[in-house]
């Protein structure tokens, strides 16, 4: 993920962060995380704000002072944005280069009200006037990775390292994340490299920094599934010093727990790795992927309840939004839990993020046939309904299948359910014509069953009229 610092402040005559939590990995699109007190580097070699002079110092902490105060409540409102974020500026330009932390302050705010516009206008001003201010650098370019231009924001990465190179730990990081996410897609080995020493450079720097530890854990973890296993074995060995390093400093890391149960994902104890992803989302409860990875475990051991919740904090992420897995897996969960409306509804979305992808056919279709055609309330009539929609959804889902190997199974599992539609299609008719052959035989048996009757009173009647003509 990426690594945006936010607010800082001077404790001591040196930063610490306000405010700000440490996250790691390069998933969430929002980012969110930020570096330790100093982690992120302290712009020192332009404008310490520790040489700063006392009157700037003093101003300077009023306005961290009015910005903790408008966050007690937890957020800020659009006008407390606009009035801490003037506050900054204003010590800024009462003080100018030395105070460039009270403006960097101020696109930090912008950024933490999601008004990225105005903090990239203040980050490219810092930039042009204190070019040495390496923060700048790095939330700028967390702006254009969000943004999807990875170029820019790898550029501005290495510019920020450039500014600072002793300081400057948010900016390596995430050159550690872009790369990373390089390898991924390519598997080329010089992106690994590269990444593997952003993260040494870092640790080189700050041996207790919690974003390198979760950044180096991953990319293992990442090398040893696609083409090397012993790199697991070196993930785990970080995630064991991570976690010896963050509890002495009193401190745990939802994502180095994520990367643990992805590893007992790998040794197949589903059980441990379950616990592993719910630690994570203890410290974080908003941790996507986390919350991802229980809710598939979750629909393994048929837990719908679990996979719902944690599926609908992961689809609250902008990405996630576009991912099509997640969708079809909150539609199993939905229907699990017979919420067949809900279901439906999130298979569909699923099918609209790549109408080429024939699970959502497949799962439609499902849905009709074994759940909707077969509740108590549906008469005959409503089960062929729901058998003829699922039809029309197996058809699709052949239709966008067509010959890939990956779906032969399905394929084959849906050709008999064609079949057997079509065979209940035809019980029903046979059903009918015996219901119709027994209503008549029926009718035809009273009808006898009457004559019959009648046949007998007429011989009672003529044996007493005999009796009666004999006396």
């Amino acid at each position: 993920m990426q690594h945006v610092t936010k607010i800082l402040s001077i404790a001591l005559f040196s930063l610490a962060l306000v405010a700000c939590k440490d996250k790691g990995g390069t998933q969430t699109p929002d980012g969110g995380g930020s570096v330790s007190a100093g982690g992120g580097g302290s712009g020192a070699a332009a404008g310490d704000p520790a040489a700063a002079s006392v009157e700037a110092k003093a101003d300077f902490q009023k306005a961290v002072g009015k910005y903790n105060a408008a966050k007690a409540d937890g957020s800020l409102s659009d006008a407390e944005c606009e009035a801490v974020a003037a506050e900054f500026n204003r010590v800024y330009k009462a003080h100018g280069n030395q105070m460039a932390l009270a403006e960097f302050n101020a696109g930090a705010v912008w950024d933490e009200c999601g008004k990225t516009d105005k903090s990239e206008a203040i980050y490219n001003n810092l930039i042009r006037n204190v070019p040495k201010f390496d923060l700048a650098y790095n939330n700028l370019g967390v702006i254009y990775w969000k943004k999807g231009q990875n170029d820019k924001a790898l550029e501005l990465f290495n510019k920020g390292v450039e500014a600072n190179k002793l300081q400057a730990r948010a900016a390596r990081n995430n050159v550690a994340g872009l790369t990373r996410n390089r390898y991924i897609k390519t598997l080329d080995v010089n992106a690994f490299a590269e990444a593997e020493r952003s993260i040494q450079g870092v640790l080189a720097l700050d041996s207790g920094n919690q974003a390198a530890y979760e950044n180096l854990a991953r990319i293992y973890y990442d090398r040893g599934i696609r083409k090397d296993q012993s790199y697991l074995v070196l993930a785990n060995l970080v995630i064991n010093q991570a976690q010896r390093v963050l509890r002495e400093a009193g401190r745990e890391s939802a994502d180095i727990y994520n990367v643990s149960g992805l590893l007992l994902m790998q040794r197949n104890n589903q059980v441990d790795a379950l616990k592993a992803f719910k630690e994570a989302v203890r410290v974080e409860p908003k941790h996507i992927e986390a919350n991802l990875n229980i809710a598939f475990i979750s629909i393994r051991f048929r837990d719908y309840e679990s996979a719902e919740k944690s599926l609908k904090i992961a689809l609250t992420d902008a990405a996630q939004k576009r991912n099509i897995e997640a969708w079809i897996a909150l539609g199993v969960a939905q229907r699990g839990l017979k919420q067949f409306k809900e279901a439906e509804e999130s298979y569909k979305e699923a099918s609209k993020i790549d109408p080429k992808d024939p699970r959502p056919a497949y799962n439609l279709g499902i849905l009709n046939q074994e759940h909707l055609a077969t509740t108590s309330d549906v008469d005959e009539e409503g089960t062929k309904k729901f058998f003829n929609i699922a039809k029309g959804h197996y058809n699709k889902f052949l239709e966008l299948a067509g010959a890939n190997a990956e779906y032969k199974q399905r394929v084959l599992d849906v050709k008999d359910r064609l079949v057997t539609i079509d065979e209940t299609f035809e019980n029903f008719k046979v059903m009918k014509e015996m219901e119709k052959k027994a209503k008549e035989l029926e009718e035809l048996q009273k009808k006898q069953d009457e004559e019959e009757r009648k046949r007998l009173l007429e011989l009672e009647r003529q044996a007493m009229e005999a009796e009666a003509a004999a006396q």
